[in-house]
């Protein structure tokens, strides 16, 4: 009876340990699977980051492109503006210029 007992202790104390076994690797297939979930989780929000600053600097270049498009249109009017005023004013100055060369002319 006694050999039955310390037969029936070492079973169970066999059992217990193959319990502890499993038990140790189940913990470490869920930490190992937790890391993993963690790496996804990190890797996902890493692309997403760079995503939405991809977007943001293509919409900062656009706006951009957009501003200096319209500086572009305003410095051409005004460099049209000029122009046409200094072509408005060109022959006036030839006027100017000639009743001088006359007149120099003239009174000499």
């Amino acid at each position: 009876m006694t050999t039955d007992i310390i037969k029936e202790i070492k079973e169970t104390e066999n059992a217990a340990e193959e319990r502890i076994k499993a038990a140790h690797q189940k913990s470490k297939d869920i930490i190992m699977c937790a890391e993993q979930e963690a790496e996804h989780i990190i890797k996902a929000a890493e692309d997403q980051a760079i995503f939405e600053s991809r977007k943001k600097l293509e919409y900062a270049e656009k706006e951009a492109n957009l501003e200096a498009e319209s500086k572009r249109k305003q410095n051409d009017e005004m460099c049209q503006e000029l122009k046409q005023k200094a072509e408005e004013k060109m022959e006036e100055a030839v006027n100017i210029v000639m009743e001088r060369i006359v007149s120099m002319n003239g009174n000499s």
